[in-house]
């Protein structure tokens, strides 16, 4: 059998591994091989040999693995002699065949020549009885063999046709059409509770980039309870949307340009995180389940608006939002989502939002005015949390010239759960005794596609320098949802 192997190189090590049957790599001991990279997922990517063939699978990691520049899809793919992967966030593997050698005919060793003795006729027929039980006994261990490894192939192909519920060891069947569908990760909800590294990975998702052209300008008046001048031109936003994603050399994914150096603050879990949500939970934060619950708290002050943009950030949040009427959220109710009833609480409170939103009117009849509301919904965020935001897209574009982009803020739990509908996992939501990260309000993503390495680094060490002091927890994601996702602990409260 060829000799094969895999060398593994992250950002601070460097290994060669023999495959010999399977290995899965990972960043937890659910892994048979665990690296230090905080964008691989549990289990990210399974290594599995079939006879002369080796084949690679990605376990629905939130990164993905990329073969040869190729994102895998949910079966397991054939790989090659060269044939080089990427998953996580820095880690690379390269795969390398070896066929192994065979003795040759000269090499192996014969009993030196002797005279030739005729041998009694008596003893023929023991030589020739020989040989039949060994042919017999290789026929049956060839045969036995080929049963064994036809049974390992239908195992590992049923296993990848139905994707595992680890919280359960069952298979499940998926169905994204479904009102809460099964590949949506939650933990604190009906999985595994200890593992809240997962929750944050999984449930932050990044939105449909905004289409400018779809954005109605805000006229408001600062309110009372805001006293955040909301006014900002088409024009101005459309420009500060333009000059966060001007090109200066880089990578327009934002992935890895050369000399990023990853401080360990934004490589560590999620400790100082879970932390903040189990305090939050004890508190009694009430989880926004649908746009009535954020206009809720838009109305009580708890959560107030940014503006879309300001010189030192341009908000991109609320891309996939719709204009579809306003529904109703509950775990308790089938089907989850219903479209909210004239006269009913949610209505009320959507209809008063309406009427006055900052001085500015809505219709909650007009699908244009609905998507409006959505998208301001969007753009909310803890007032004692704010200055953390503004003062880093201050200093930052002070230095560099460039408003940040800030792709993520506040999200309802039914917002969040439709964003997660084509997400490769499987667990199922049961409940709402779970609090992801952008339902608090105290979160917010800063996107790092096209910045160089200096723009990234010194994000990073002002993000590094708060997590020591224990202001915020942040971390720094990769591929397709390349941000810098940052968890306000210190002033946010339930």
């Amino acid at each position: 059998m060829k000799k094969v192997t895999l060398k593994i190189e992250t950002r601070d090590q460097s290994q060669t591994i023999e495959l010999d049957d399977e290995i899965s790599i990972g960043r937890t001991a659910s892994a048979s091989l665990v690296l230090d990279d905080v964008g691989l997922s549990r289990v990210n990517t399974t290594f599995f040999r079939d006879g002369e063939s080796v084949l690679v699978v990605d376990e629905g990691s939130l990164n993905g693995t990329f073969l040869n520049g190729e994102k895998l899809g949910s079966k397991p793919v054939k790989v090659f002699d060269g044939d080089r992967l990427k998953l996580g966030t820095e880690t690379t593997i390269q795969v390398e065949f070896e066929q192994t050698k065979a003795k040759s005919p000269a090499a192996i060793e014969t009993p030196v020549s002797a005279p030739v003795v005729s041998a009694p006729a008596a003893a023929a027929p023991a030589r020739t009885v020989s040989k039949p039980p060994l042919l017999i006994i290789g026929a049956v261990i060839s045969s036995f063999l080929i049963v064994f490894l036809a049974l390992i192939t239908i195992v590992i192909v049923r296993a990848y046709k139905n994707p595992e519920n680890p919280a359960t060891g069952k298979n499940i069947p998926v169905n994204s059409g479904s009102d809460i569908p099964i590949r949506v990760i939650d933990p604190l909800g009906g999985g595994d509770s200890g593992d809240i590294a997962d929750i944050m990975s999984y449930w932050d998702v990044q939105e449909e980039e905004l289409n400018t052209a779809d954005v109605a300008a805000v006229t408001a008046e600062p309110s009372s309870i805001s006293k955040i001048n909301l006014n900002v031109s088409l024009e101005f936003f459309t420009k500060q949307m333009e000059r966060s994603k001007a090109s200066r050399g880089s990578s327009p994914t934002g992935n890895d340009p050369p000399g990023t150096i990853v401080p360990p603050e934004l490589r560590q879990g999620f400790a100082a995180q879970t932390a903040k949500i189990r305090e939050l939970q004890a508190n009694g934060y009430k989880i926004p389940l649908d746009f009535a619950d954020l206009a809720e708290k838009r109305i009580a002050g708890k959560l107030v608006e940014l503006p879309m943009a300001t010189e030192d950030f341009v908000l991109d949040v609320g891309g996939s939002s719709t204009g579809d009427e306003f529904t109703n959220f509950s775990f308790d109710t089938n089907p989850r989502s219903q479209k909210i009833a004239p006269g009913s609480i949610d209505f009320n409170i959507l209809n008063q939002l309406a009427s006055n939103f900052d001085g500015q009117r809505y219709s909650l009849d007009d699908a244009n005015n609905r998507r409006q509301m959505k998208i301001r919904l969007l753009r909310m965020f803890h007032p004692s949390a704010m200055p953390i935001l503004t003062k880093l897209a201050k200093d930052y574009r002070e230095k560099f010239g460039y408003p940040l982009r800030v792709t993520s803020l506040s999200r309802s739990m039914e917002y969040q759960i439709s964003l997660n509908k084509g997400n490769p996992n499987s667990y199922v939501v049961k409940g709402a005794g779970s609090l992801p990260p952008h339902t608090s309000g105290c979160t917010f993503d800063l996107s790092r596609k096209f910045m160089t390495a200096e723009e990234q680094n010194y994000l990073m060490f002002q993000l590094a320098a708060m997590e020591k002091e224990g202001i915020v927890d942040a971390l720094r994601e990769g591929n397709v949802n390349a941000c810098f996702h940052v968890f306000i602990l210190r002033g946010c409260e339930a």
